[in-house]
C-alpha cells in the first residue's frame, strides 16, 4: 500500500484559497477515480473536486466552511503501490457542477463509528422551545456521559442539559441566544458504538430517533467557551467571509441574494449599513433571561392598561415591633431574623381576603394562557405570591405558596429560602410557577415612588418603597416618624382606581397598627 496526497489545485487566475462548502466523503470511505470528493467555493465559482485515484480516505484537511490554501493537502488516500504519488491531480479532475448536500467530515472519525443525535428533550409541561443561553461544548470536543452540554432557558426555568453518551461533538444545532424547538437535534455525537441514527458520521441529515432525555438541574454559571460552530453555515465566498469576520459581522444575519443562495459583497454592504456601530458604541446581544424579561414586559405594557396608586404609610409602630421581636428571639436558633417583608405579606394576605379581585388572573385569550376561550377573571382563595428578586442574571420571580396559611416565622424562613435559591440559581421550575399576584421591593434602595409593571396575566403588583424618616407636627410637637410610600399597579380592565384606593386604606390600617394583622 502507498499514499496519495491530493492537494487543492490551482482553480483560477488570482485564486489563492477556497472554502470547502461540502464534503462527499469521510475518513475510511473507499472511493473510485473520478468520484466526487468535495465542493469548493471561490469568489468566482463553486466547483466540484473529484478523486484522481482509487483508494481509501485516510484523512481530510478540514470541516465544512473552512478555508484551504491552493497547494495544501486536501485528502490523503491509502492506495495500491502502483497508484502511489505525492502529486496533485491534473485540472481535468475539476468540475463546475453545483454542490450537493453539505456533509460534515471530522478528520479523526473512524468508519466503524456511529452517530448519536441528542434532541432537545421535553423539559416541561407546555414547553415547546427553549433558548440555548450557554454552550459548554464545541465542535471537536470529547465528552463523557453526563458531562454538561448546554444551558437551556424556558419561560419557567434555566436547566442544564447533560450528555447521554460518551463521544466527540461533530455538530451543534445553534448559537448561544438562539431558540431550539423540543425534538430538534441539539448536538450530534460521533460515538464508538450505540448510535441512534442510520446515517454515517459524515452525514448531516435529520435524525430519526430521539434519545432518552437525561435528568437536568438548574444552573447559574454561563460558559466561558467561545461560541460553538454550527451544523448550518451561511454560504459565502472566502473573501466575503473574511470581510465579515474582520468587520465582526454575522453572516447569518445577512439577506443572501447570490444566485446559489450565497451572501455577496452587496449583501454585506446592506448588513453593514444597519449593523455598523458608531464610534464609542458597544453592542450587547439580548439573550437569555434579559430577552425573556424584555418580551414579558413588552407584552404586559401592550395588553394591560396600567394605572398606579400610591399612598403613604406610617411604619413607626411596625418597625418598633419588628426590632423587639428580633431582640427577644435573637438566641433562638429556630427563629429567623425578620425583615419588614414578612409583616407586609402577612398584612397583605389578610387584606386580600376582602379584595379577591387583586389576587387574580385575567385570561384575555390573546396568548393561550387560559387553555381555552378568553375574557374571564380567575380569583383565588390561596395567595400564591410572586416575590421579584434581582440576581446577577436578571430579575426572577419565585413564588411563595399559600402565604395566608404561614406564620410570621414561616414567612421569614420561606422568603429567605427563595431569596438564596434565586441568587444561586438553585430553585426548581416548580418554584416559579403558579403566582396569583406579585410583590416587588428594592428594600433600602426602594426610592420614593415606583410604578411596577404587572406580571401578565396577573392583574396587580404591589411595590413597597423605602422606609425613611419624616418630621411631623403632632399635638403641637415636632416628632420624627418612619414612613413609606406603598405603590400598587393595577389592570384597569379588572380593577378601578376607587377600589385600589380603598384596598390600600385597609392595608395601611393593618401596617400602621400591626396588632390588626394578627387578629383575623
Amino acid at each position: 500500500m502507498g499514499t496519495y496526497r491530493f492537494k487543492l489545485p490551482d482553480i483560477g487566475e488570482g485564486v489563492v484559497e477556497a472554502e470547502i462548502t461540502a464534503w462527499h466523503v469521510a475518513v475510511g470511505d473507499t472511493v473510485e477515480e473520478d468520484q466526487p470528493l468535495a465542493d469548493a467555493m471561490t469568489d468566482k465559482a463553486t466547483i466540484e473536486l473529484t478523486s484522481p485515484v482509487d483508494g481509501v480516505v485516510r484523512t481530510v484537511a478540514c470541516e465544512d466552511g473552512e478555508i484551504v490554501a491552493v497547494g495544501a493537502d486536501l485528502v490523503v488516500f491509502d492506495v495500491a503501490d502502483s497508484d502511489a504519488s505525492a502529486d496533485a491531480p491534473t485540472p481535468d479532475a475539476l468540475s463546475s457542477d453545483a454542490p450537493s448536500e453539505v456533509a460534515t467530515a471530522p478528520p479523526d472519525v473512524q468508519v466503524e463509528s456511529g452517530t448519536y443525535d441528542f434532541k432537545l428533550p421535553d423539559i416541561g409541561e407546555g414547553v415547546v422551545e427553549a433558548e440555548i443561553t450557554a454552550w459548554h461544548v464545541a465542535v471537536g470536543d470529547t465528552v463523557e456521559e453526563d458531562d454538561p452540554i448546554a444551558d437551556a432557558m424556558t419561560d419557567k426555568a434555566t436547566i442544564e442539559l447533560t450528555s447521554p453518551v460518551s463521544g466527540i461533538v461533530s455538530a451543534v444545532g445553534c448559537d448561544e441566544g438562539e431558540i431550539a424547538s423540543v425534538g430538534s437535534v441539539l448536538v450530534r455525537f460521533t460515538v464508538e458504538s450505540g448510535g441512534n441514527t442510520d446515517i454515517a458520521p459524515a452525514q448531516n441529515d435529520t435524525a430519526t430517533k430521539t434519545p432518552a432525555a437525561k435528568p437536568s438541574t438548574p444552573v447559574k454559571t454561563q460558559s466561558s467557551r467561545p461560541a460553538p460552530q454550527t451544523s448550518i453555515r451561511a454560504l459565502a465566498s472566502p473573501a466575503v467571509r473574511k470581510r465579515a469576520k474582520d468587520a465582526g459581522l454575522d453572516l447569518g444575519s445577512a439577506k443572501a441574494t447570490g444566485p446559489l443562495g450565497q451572501v455577496t459583497h452587496a449583501d454585506l454592504d446592506a448588513l453593514n449599513s444597519v449593523m455598523e456601530p458608531v464610534e464609542g458604541e458597544t453592542r450587547i446581544k439580548v439573550i437569555g433571561l434579559r430577552r425573556v424579561i424584555a418580551t414579558r414586559m413588552q407584552d404586559a405594557k401592550r395588553h394591560i392598561p396600567h394605572f398606579t396608586y400610591v399612598d403613604e404609610i406610617d411604619m413607626t409602630e411596625l418597625e418598633g415591633l419588628r426590632k423587639r421581636v428580633n431582640t427577644k428571639f435573637a438566641d433562638d436558633p429556630t427563629k429567623t431574623k425578620l425583615t419588614v417583608l414578612p409583616f407586609m405579606i402577612r398584612a397583605l394576605a389578610v387584606t386580600l381576603r376582602d379584595w379577591p379581585q387583586f389576587n387574580a388572573l385575567y385570561q384575555d385569550g390573546s396568548d393561550g394562557l387560559s387553555g381555552g376561550p378568553g375574557n374571564y377573571v380567575s380569583q383565588f382563595s390561596d395567595l400564591n405570591l410572586g416575590i421579584a428578586a434581582q440576581t446577577d442574571l436578571g430579575l426572577v420571580v419565585p413564588v411563595l405558596r399559600r402565604a395566608q396559611t404561614l406564620s410570621i416565622w414561616e414567612l421569614g424562613t420561606e422568603i429567605g429560602r427563595l431569596a438564596v435559591g434565586a441568587r444561586d440559581n438553585k430553585l426548581s421550575p416548580a418554584d416559579f410557577q403558579g403566582a396569583t399576584t406579585t410583590v416587588t421591593s428594592l428594600g433600602p434602595l426602594g426610592g420614593i415612588v415606583t410604578t411596577p409593571v404587572i406580571n401578565r396575566p396577573q392583574v396587580a403588583i404591589f411595590g413597597p418603597n423605602k422606609i425613611r424618616p419624616k418630621l411631623e407636627m403632632r399635638d403641637g410637637v415636632v416628632v420624627e416618624r418612619l414612613v413609606m410610600n406603598f405603590s400598587v399597579s393595577c389592570d384597569h380592565r379588572v380593577i378601578d382606581g376607587y377600589d385600589a384606593a380603598l384596598m390600600i386604606q385597609d392595608l395601611k390600617r393593618r401596617l400602621e397598627d400591626p396588632l390588626e394583622m394578627f387578629l383575623n
